[in-house]
């Protein structure tokens, strides 16, 4: 971020806090003529433009457009930014944009609860599980963590439980959040397998269950129902430690359909005269669901798109000065 203002202080680039767009202004042609912004205390300025860089992120913080394209993460914790409320989404519909994959999003299945710090998926990615209240296992937690937050909304309660042993508690040290996590007293440790279905309240038979499968899976080198394999040196070995996480949603990652330079594109595949876009208010590399996001696929959409499309702004008002200046 620091970089980023330093950047635009050196260009000479005004940057406007608290400072809400409301409104576009857009003429018969689809031009966009300028913005009409809004002030805390109420007050409005209009502001002209020859051209207009949606970079507005996307839609997750808005609950009756996750609702519409995400109903399987609309009772998921938004982990994002209050004021994606969807703007660049809705003013592009207004104007005729052409949309794509609006069900593409970045969730995460392991936010601890009620703490709300995230939780490496390298836990599961170890030899951990995941068991919802009822001491089951309900899929393949070597899936990718993005489409793991709708398996676990999908749950009793709309939560699980992260289980692991020592030797994984002991690499999460590594990262913050892990280290974060269990300072707020969201991790929690056990001596035996029978303390643990007490201590959290699990049927004792079925997590027992549970444990046993993972052995004999793992002693026949089978894979299991959701199409785990589980190697026996990784196998969950007494102290066990459980964390209580439900699924959230970070970011969606679809949005107006741009060209290569970041033009938003009508519905008839034609560029808009002058509206570019880039980041969240752009579909974006996750193909058109959850399970298509890997890690990195947001700041992709907003640096290296958000680079083209001001690139391509620019270009467009160069073209515009030089036409000008002709006799």
């Amino acid at each position: 971020m620091g970089a980023l203002l330093n950047a635009a202080e050196a260009a000479g680039i005004d940057i406007l806090t608290q400072a809400r767009v409301v409104d576009l202004h857009v003429d018969s042609s689809q031009r966009v003529r300028g913005v009409t912004l809004e002030r805390p205390d109420g007050s409005r300025e209009s502001i002209g433009c020859d051209a207009l860089v949606l970079a507005c992120n996307g839609y997750g913080g808005n609950p009756e457009l996750v609702e519409r394209y995400l109903p399987t993460l609309k009772h998921a914790l938004y982990y994002g930014h209050e004021g994606n409320q969807g703007d660049a989404l809705l003013w592009g519909q207004e104007m005729g944009a052409s949309t794509k994959d609006l069900g593409a999003c970045q969730g995460h299945g392991s936010l601890a609860t009620p703490h709300q710090t995230l939780i490496s998926w390298a836990l599961m990615m170890q030899g951990g599980i995941q068991v919802n209240i009822k001491g089951e296992r309900f899929s393949n937690e070597h899936g990718g963590y993005s489409e793991q937050a709708a398996k676990v909304l999908a749950q009793p309660e709309q939560v699980a439980w992260n289980l692991y042993d020592a030797r994984i508690h002991e690499s999460a040290q590594a990262f913050e959040d892990y280290r974060n996590a269990q300072e707020s007293g969201a991790v929690r440790s056990f001596s035996t397998l029978e303390e643990m279905a007490t201590g959290l309240k699990l049927p004792f038979g079925a997590l027992q269950a549970t444990f046993a499968q993972m052995q004999q899976h793992a002693e026949q080198q089978t894979a299991d129902a959701f199409g785990r394999r589980f190697d026996p040196a990784n196998l969950l070995k007494a102290p066990y430690y459980a964390i209580r996480v439900t699924g959230a949603l970070f970011h969606t990652q679809g949005g107006l359909e741009v060209n290569r330079k970041a033009r938003v594109l009508n519905t008839q595949g034609q560029a808009l005269p002058n509206l570019f876009a880039a980041g969240g208010a752009a579909r974006g590399v996750s193909g058109s669901n959850d399970s298509g996001y890997l890690s990195g696929n947001g700041l992709l959409s907003a640096v290296v798109l958000g680079a083209v499309a001001g690139k391509s702004a620019a270009e467009l008002l160069h073209l515009k000065l030089s036409s000008a200046a002709l006799p």
